[in-house]
């Protein structure tokens, strides 16, 4: 392969490895198969095996419907959380089979790294998408996913003049994302773990950390009772997704969070004394106030959404999320 070329299918091939690794690995193999591009190294060859277009072809489907569904997509990029980074990484290393040895280990790292941060953005997104967490919705995300996919794999070895500079413009715009991309893992493994917990037992207050406590303290010497983990999912004056604590001091409930230099505090309105409503899902609640008279939105891992129920009388209102 020409210098660019394999440039281009290093790039191409981890970017979408991060987003549709089986569908990644099933263009490339029908590809190769049928000689629509030549000139791949021989470690991708294995890629046009029969038993590897089989086993791609039926992960492909499984992914399509899994992909499809709101909740069961959360679920499905989280598990592969552990498999496109490798695939990219394996797949980066096959197109650089044919050079030294230095150059296929940068290869390597390089293609595990950008997939990573593909599929970080890509459930980064999908997670906010949940907003409207409508089945014909991700449908339509989904097939755009798809045909991105094989659209940069077409572009990639087809005209890497045009591909590369696309491909390097994507993983500059997915390493702006990282902030979000780091929260939504640490969203999702704290999702995972309060799953787990919440069947054993409910979250403590021995659980706060220490500098909520300390701006509690700030806001009211009295401190307060009532405090939960959350999750800022819409909230005026917080990232998205960002990790903080929901207290009610005087009367009313605040969001407290962590800032570059010090600790944030957004305060509800004092009509919004409870949530507006609670929805209950499988991983995450979520809890509604009222800020400025527009809604909050906040999810509880189920752990302390657990302790929140054993303290908080429930609200009249009940919404019902699934998430």
């Amino acid at each position: 392969m020409a210098p660019l070329s394999t440039l281009a299918g290093i790039l191409g091939l981890s970017v979408v490895s991060g987003i549709n690794l089986y569908l990644a690995v099933l263009t490339v193999g029908l590809a190769e198969r049928f000689h629509w591009i030549s000139g791949l190294p021989s470690e991708l060859h294995i890629l046009a095996h029969p038993a590897v277009l089989i086993a791609a072809t039926l992960l492909c489907l499984i992914e399509f419907f899994a992909d499809k569904v709101p909740f069961v997509t959360v679920i499905w990029d989280g598990i592969h959380t552990f498999v496109r980074p490798v695939g990219g990484a394996l797949l980066a290393l096959g197109v650089a089979g044919n050079l030294h040895p230095t150059v296929q280990v940068i290869a390597m790292l390089a293609g595990g790294t950008i997939a990573l941060g593909t599929h970080g953005s890509k459930m980064g997104f999908r997670l906010l998408a949940h907003t409207t967490p409508e089945p014909t919705a991700h449908s339509l995300i989904s097939i755009a996913e798809d045909v991105g996919v094989v659209g940069l794999l077409v572009l990639a070895y087809r005209h890497p003049y045009v591909a590369i500079p696309l491909l390097v413009s994507i993983i500059l715009l997915t390493a702006l994302m990282l902030p979000l991309l780091f929260r939504v893992l640490h969203f999702l493994l704290a999702g995972f773990a309060g799953r787990i917990l919440s069947w054993v037992r409910g979250a403590s207050r021995h659980e706060v950390s220490e500098w909520a406590e300390l701006a509690i303290l700030e806001l009211d010497v009295k401190g307060s009772q009532r405090v939960v983990r959350a999750f800022a999912r819409r909230v005026k004056g917080a990232p998205r997704l960002k990790d903080g604590f929901l207290a009610r001091i005087g009367g009313r409930w605040h969001f407290l969070h962590r800032g570059l230099f010090k600790t944030k505090t957004i305060a509800m309105d004092e009509a919004g004394l409870d949530p507006l409503r609670v929805g209950k899902g499988l991983l995450w609640d979520s809890l509604v106030f009222l800020q400025g008279g527009k809604a909050q939105v906040f999810f509880l891992p189920k752990d302390w959404a657990r302790t929140f129920h054993s303290e908080v009388e429930e609200p009249h209102r009940d919404l019902k999320e699934v998430f």
